[in-house]
C-alpha cells in the first residue's frame, strides 16, 4: 500500500500531538492609548460594576491554575471580564467552525482587531491558544512556553477572559485573552 505525502505528514502530525499531549501558541503585544486618541480608557468602577460571569467548570480551573501561577510569583490575580469572555468565546468557537489554529482569525482578525470591534479598550493586551486535553495540561504547557508564561506572569494585566471548547483535533481548544487598563 502506498502512502501520500501529504497524507503521511496528516500521520505524523497527528501521532505527534499524540506523543506531547497537546500544542499551544502565544502572542504578546502592547498598545498604548495617546492623549489624542478619543476613546475613554475603561474606568475600573465601569469594570468592577459588570455582571455576574457565569463560566464553566474548566474555565474555572484554568482561571484557578493562572491565578496560583501569579500569586506564587507574586502578582495580583485576574479578574473575569465579561466582555473578553465574550471574545474568548468568539474566537474559541471561530477557532473550531473554520478549522484552523492561530493568532489571526481569517474571519476576526487578530486578537487586538477582535478588541477593537468589540469595543474593548485597553492599555496593554494578550491572547494565549491551546489545544490540550484538560486545564492542567494546557497550563503546564502555557508555562513552560517562554511566551505563554510571560503572558501568564505581565504584571500590568488585570483582567481575562478563558474559554474552553472540545475539539475533534485537539480533545479541547482553551483562549485566553488578557487586558490591562491602568
Amino acid at each position: 500500500m502506498k502512502i501520500s505525502s501529504k497524507k503521511f505528514g496528516i500521520i505524523i502530525t497527528f501521532v505527534s500531538l499524540i506523543l506531547i499531549e497537546g500544542i499551544s501558541i502565544a502572542g504578546y503585544q502592547t498598545s498604548t492609548i495617546n492623549k489624542n486618541d478619543k476613546k475613554e480608557l475603561l474606568s475600573i468602577e465601569k469594570m468592577e460594576k459588570q455582571e455576574e460571569i457565569q463560566i464553566s467548570q474548566e474555565e474555572q480551573e484554568t482561571l484557578d491554575l493562572i491565578n496560583k501561577q501569579r500569586r506564587d510569583n507574586g502578582l495580583k490575580e485576574l479578574k473575569i471580564y465579561s466582555k473578553l469572555q465574550e471574545v474568548a468565546k468568539l474566537k474559541g468557537e471561530d477557532l473550531i467552525n473554520s478549522k484552523y489554529f492561530s493568532h489571526n482569525s481569517p474571519n476576526l482578525g487578530t486578537p487586538f482587531e477582535m478588541l477593537e470591534n468589540n469595543n474593548i479598550d485597553y492599555k496593554i493586551a494578550g491572547e494565549n491558544l491551546a489545544g490540550n486535553i484538560n486545564p492542567n495540561k494546557a497550563v503546564d504547557a502555557w508555562m513552560n512556553s517562554k511566551y505563554h508564561r510571560e503572558n501568564i506572569l505581565e504584571k500590568d494585566f488585570e483582567y481575562t477572559g478563558i474559554f474552553v471548547i472540545d475539539s475533534p483535533t485537539y480533545g479541547k481548544v482553551f483562549v485566553q485573552l488578557f487586558m490591562g487598563i491602568k
